[in-house]
């Protein structure tokens, strides 16, 4: 987001314009700053790898048909959003049902409409098989590993470490063999990993990958005609100045590096980097409460509207829709909710704001709205995808 004649705008959108036709609380998202970023990905591998948006990042409509329009998959991690994938119109080969803890009713949907599977667990293959067996349909099946490598993001959004409980160690792989000799109904397809999300070194996914690749290269010699290798998602953006730009060239060139010698189709499920910093909620300031210790922006949207900042202490900057001249004051920006977890910023300094003035959150295109809810019986805000 950037200033122009004093005014903030999201790409070409002029977000002060914005507010007099809706009413706020509001997720603006630019569909410009979408598609520039999906081509910047598309490009980082040449075009050579299979797409897969992460869906749990965001679930709008009009951006999931954005997608679709430009051959991009899905990845869902529950039977609802498999649900609404389909509803858009994204086809079963162009979806892929990832999630630790998938239910018999969510396995048994997948393997109806004929969707792959990616695993997580000897149990859950184990699942797949007595199911595909009874419903006498062959199931696409992909083995999500767990390199135990150290993503070094918020330990809430690691999962590729020892100690999470996503994706499977080497030791498990004596048993997923028998488990696959067992059922003929199970297709193996490939090897799955991802190791966290709002990764800014890339070079550790580098690492996760040349752990995974004799797993790969394991199963293939025992027969398996295997065709993809996921290297999941994970590539973070920049929530602060300070934060690093990822350099998704390299990271690109990378994978294909890695990968190139395996013949098989390298597929990617990012979330955060396509639609993360195309997103802004804008709120306005309900009150300004100045005390002896401290001093609050409070504005009509909080943790019910925008969870990050509660959940993680996830930091996002606040800019005002129109910049004023006026001393500068420090303030904590928060919400509405009965909860002193109720915050969007801390200690974040602003000029000659006053009641009434609307506020932008940045970078809120990914695991925004969709971690919106009612609680204390708030309504959730609109969405509204702008083509600009």
């Amino acid at each position: 987001m950037v200033y122009k004649k004093n005014k903030l705008y999201l790409s070409e959108i002029c977000l002060i314009d914005l507010v007099k036709n809706y009413k706020v609380p509001i997720y603006v998202y630019s569909k410009k700053i979408i598609l520039n970023n999906l081509a910047n990905f598309k490009n980082a591998f040449n075009g050579k790898a299979k797409i897969f948006f992460a869906m749990k990042s965001n679930s709008n409509k009009q951006i999931l048909s954005c997608l679709r329009s430009k051959g991009v998959g899905i990845d869902a991690v529950s039977m609802g959003e498999i649900k609404l994938a389909l509803a858009y119109g994204f086809k079963p080969n162009k979806i892929i049902f990832s999630g630790v803890g998938k239910t018999e009713d969510e396995v048994k949907f997948a393997i109806k409409q004929g969707i792959q599977i990616n695993v997580e667990s000897p149990g859950e293959l184990e699942r797949a098989g007595k199911l595909s067996q009874k419903l006498k349909k062959n199931v696409a099946i992909g083995l999500r590993f767990n390199p135990d490598v150290n993503p070094e993001t918020h330990p809430y959004i690691t999962t590729g470490f020892r100690e999470n409980k996503f994706g499977m160690a080497n030791y498990f792989t004596p048993i997923l063999t028998t488990i696959l000799k067992k059922y003929k109904t199970l297709s193996l397809r490939g090897v799955t990993l991802h190791i966290g999300s709002q990764l800014l070194k890339t070079d550790v996914i580098g690492d996760a990958i040349k752990k995974t690749i004799p797993v790969y290269r394991y199963f293939q010699s025992l027969g398996y005609n295997l065709d993809k290798f996921n290297v999941g998602g994970g590539v973070g953006i920049a929530y602060k100045k300070s934060d690093p730009e990822v350099d998704i060239k390299f990271y690109g060139k990378m994978i294909l590096d890695l990968l190139g010698d395996l013949g098989c189709d390298i597929c990617c499920e990012p979330g955060r980097y396509i639609v993360g910093n195309a997103g802004s909620l804008i709120t306005r300031i309900e009150y300004i409460k100045k005390t002896p210790y401290k001093n609050f922006v409070i504005t009509d949207t909080g943790m019910h509207h925008f969870l990050r900042p509660a959940l993680y202490g996830a930091y996002h900057e606040i800019l005002p829709l129109k910049k004023s001249r006026g001393e500068k004051v420090m303030y904590d920006v928060v919400g509405p909710i009965c909860e002193s977890s109720d915050f969007l910023g801390k200690m974040r300094v602003f000029s000659g704001i006053k009641q009434g003035d609307f506020l932008a959150i940045a970078n809120v295109g990914a695991y925004g709205y969709v971690l919106a809810n009612n609680y204390n019986e708030h309504p959730k805000p609109k969405e509204i995808l702008k083509s600009l």
